[in-house]
């Protein structure tokens, strides 16, 4: 009948897989159970039991890359002490068939029981870690899952986890050490944080109960502040979007570290960050945690919910291609912070200000020139690759938002005004997400052009499938924008191609190389390591040494690449001089871009 699939799902979601495993609805879920003793550190002891798959054998695999991450991250090199039994306890024969795939024989009756270790030592917000005084755990890079069953209910049990630790996480629980999942998708999309002791408080917003966690040092003593900028971020985001929130609960957890780190990870209904504990420092610095909070929480729609038919469903086990992470990535960052300002929560000029820098940033990458948004989001895949050029490895975080800012702007032009990228962010909602489909390669382009007219078709050849650089002043016409392009000279290393570098020792380590410089044309590259100029260490110039050179001079640099040492002469010719393209843009109408 054609309501028992909905029953079905009902009643998991509802009571939980063990209810309905009662009446016999759905299969008994898949067990997983983690363990953990310190010493040894950094190790989770994995069991799994599951009914064997039809058959002779059954293969059981982990992930190979996870949602939001897009390159493979083999997380099976983790693993050890593989092995498999029935339920009697005696060995399977069983092998491995691929870097993370095993093959088990079946048992003649009963289930099959897996056990390994996971060694657990990353911290990052797509990984898992353990210490003494830390679980944190990212399912997808220790569970492994049978080929071909994702859909199957799931039981985890933190067996070693003390009754009196507090526990953050999305997923559903079931008594003190148990949690349920629909699904092994749900399973994998729920982090869990469990310590000793975490921070956590909770508000109502919108009829959603926004929950925020802390592990780590918090030096604000009010968190009401931040949960009402936090709310603003989402009453902002649902306005974006139209409708109600398509969810009841949603939760902030925040790994703080005593390091320089800022990484995030989005989820169905939470989302991970792992930040610098100084952010937490006071309720003034909180503030600093609301940019990447807004940009996750974005995610609640794109990407999470409104993604490409490519990732619909996921699959874990090899690269998933998709050209729309321009998309996914890149619109949500361009709404990051025009959600701070329509929240109010900067001002407009801060808006424009921080906008400008980030399009002036990409004016002058050389990989954004070489590769277009559409490229970019195929070769995601590339982004570790020790093959690739550091000049070629541009972003479509940055890509994306770019086009989202021109696409935003051409369509209030085109339409005026009637339209915004508002407006097509929910024309898309509604066209796949709320019809239970993934989006087609081509559907931001159609949604565009059947919304804005054909203007837009010759708009994506340009600027998504093509390498165009776009016109500002041309395309920003006839808006209430005053756009200023200049052509402005480097000061210090700059002037020779080099931007950026940082201290190293007794040099400094070159992070960006202008192509077609100075430098560049002398044989230097990113990574080498800057001790000389002539007879001075780098780190004793005078403060006007580069202010002071003449056309003509020889300046004889030392260096050391991969630990050689090695030098390089540069004569200095200003009509060489690396620049850098600045874009300022100002509105002439306020709040043009409220809503």
């Amino acid at each position: 009948m054609k309501w028992m699939p909905l029953l079905r799902r009902l009643l998991v979601c509802l009571w939980g897989c063990r209810i309905a495993v009662t009446f016999g609805l759905v299969a008994a879920p898949i067990q997983y159970r983690l363990r953990w003793e310190t010493p040894p550190r950094y190790t989770y002891q994995v069991e799994v039991e599951l009914p064997p798959s039809k058959g002779r054998l059954t293969e059981v695999a982990l992930p190979a890359w996870r949602p939001g991450r897009y390159i493979l991250q083999n997380y099976a090199a983790a693993v050890s002490h593989f092995a498999a039994y029935d339920q009697q306890g005696n060995p399977l024969p069983w092998r491995k068939v691929t870097k993370d795939t095993w093959q088990i024989q079946n048992p003649p009756t009963g289930l099959i029981r897996l056990q390994y270790h996971f060694y657990a030592r990353q911290i990052d917000a797509g990984s898992s870690y353990l210490s003494e005084g830390l679980v944190y755990l990212n399912p997808i890079n220790l569970l492994v899952y049978p080929v071909g069953r994702l859909e199957e209910p799931c039981e985890l049990e933190l067996v070693s986890l003390p009754s009196e630790w507090a526990v953050a996480t999305a997923l559903p629980r079931q008594g003190v050490r148990t949690f349920q999942a629909r699904s092994y998708h749900h399973l994998v999309d729920c982090p869990i944080l469990a310590a000793p002791r975490l921070l956590s408080r909770s508000t109502s917003c919108e009829g959603v109960t926004l929950h925020v966690h802390f592990w780590g040092p918090v030096g604000a003593r009010d968190l009401s502040g931040f949960l009402r900028d936090l709310c603003a971020i989402v009453q902002t985001q649902k306005r974006i979007w139209g409708g109600k929130l398509p969810l009841s609960e949603y939760h902030f957890l925040y790994l703080l570290v005593p390091f320089s780190m800022r990484h995030a990870v989005e989820h169905e209904n939470s989302a991970m960050f792992v930040l610098p504990q100084e952010g937490a420092a006071s309720e003034e610095a909180l503030k600093s945690f609301l940019g990447i909070s807004a940009h996750e929480f974005f995610h609640v729609w794109n990407v999470k919910r409104l993604r490409p038919a490519a990732l619909w469903p996921y699959r874990y086990d090899r690269e998933t291609y998709t050209n729309l992470h321009w998309f996914t990535e890149g619109f949500t960052d361009y709404y990051t912070n025009l959600t701070l300002w329509r929240a109010r929560l900067i001002s407009e000029e801060e808006y424009w200000s921080r906008l400008s820098a980030e399009l002036s940033q990409i004016e002058n990458s050389l990989a954004y020139q070489l590769f277009s948004p559409a490229e970019l989001s195929i070769d995601s895949w590339h982004a570790t690759s020790v093959y690739r050029p550091p000049h070629f490895q541009g972003s479509f975080y940055a890509a994306g938002k770019r086009v989202g800012f021109l696409l935003d702007m051409a369509l209030r032009r085109e339409t005026g005004g009637r339209v915004t990228l508002d407006s097509l962010l929910r024309y898309l909602w509604e066209r796949y997400y709320e019809r239970g489909q993934g989006m087609p390669e081509d559907a931001v382009e159609k949604a565009a052009i059947r919304l804005g007219g054909p203007y837009f078709r010759e708009f994506f050849a340009r600027y998504v499938w093509g390498r165009e650089q776009p016109d500002y002043k041309a395309l920003l016409e006839g808006l209430p924008l005053s756009v200023e392009l200049r052509q402005e000279p480097l000061s210090g290393w700059g002037r020779i191609g080099i931007p950026k570098l940082r201290p190293q020792g007794e040099g400094f380590r070159i992070e960006e190389i202008l192509p077609g410089s100075l430098a560049e044309r002398a044989g230097l590259e990113v990574g080498d390591l800057l001790l000389t100029v002539g007879e001075t260490d780098v780190q004793s110039l005078s403060a006007d040494f580069w202010e002071r050179l003449r056309p003509g001079q020889r300046l004889a640099i030392g260096f050391t690449r991969e630990g050689f040492p090695d030098e390089v002469q540069i004569r200095f010719d200003p009509a060489a001089e690396s620049t850098r393209r600045t874009l300022r843009l100002q509105p002439t109408q306020p709040n043009f871009l409220r809503q």
